[in-house]
């Protein structure tokens, strides 16, 4: 259970900052370290979406061998 309601923060989190930036008017600006910041930011924000998706659909078990 402990999983899944990470997950669902993963989601949230994850979703909330790629959906601000999807909405944002202006592109990347300023100086090259942050620019470059600002894409980490949205990698790392695209990965704790995509784990936290996983998690919450999952519930982070493995499937069994048979």
């Amino acid at each position: 259970m402990r999983n899944r309601i990470f997950g669902a923060i993963g989601v949230l989190w994850g979703g909330g900052i790629l959906l601000s930036r999807l909405f944002a008017r202006r592109a990347v600006e300023g100086t090259g370290s942050y620019a470059a910041g600002q894409l980490v930011a949205l990698v790392f924000a695209g990965l704790l979406f995509g784990v936290g998706l996983y998690y919450l659909l999952t519930g982070g078990k493995k499937a069994k061998k048979t």
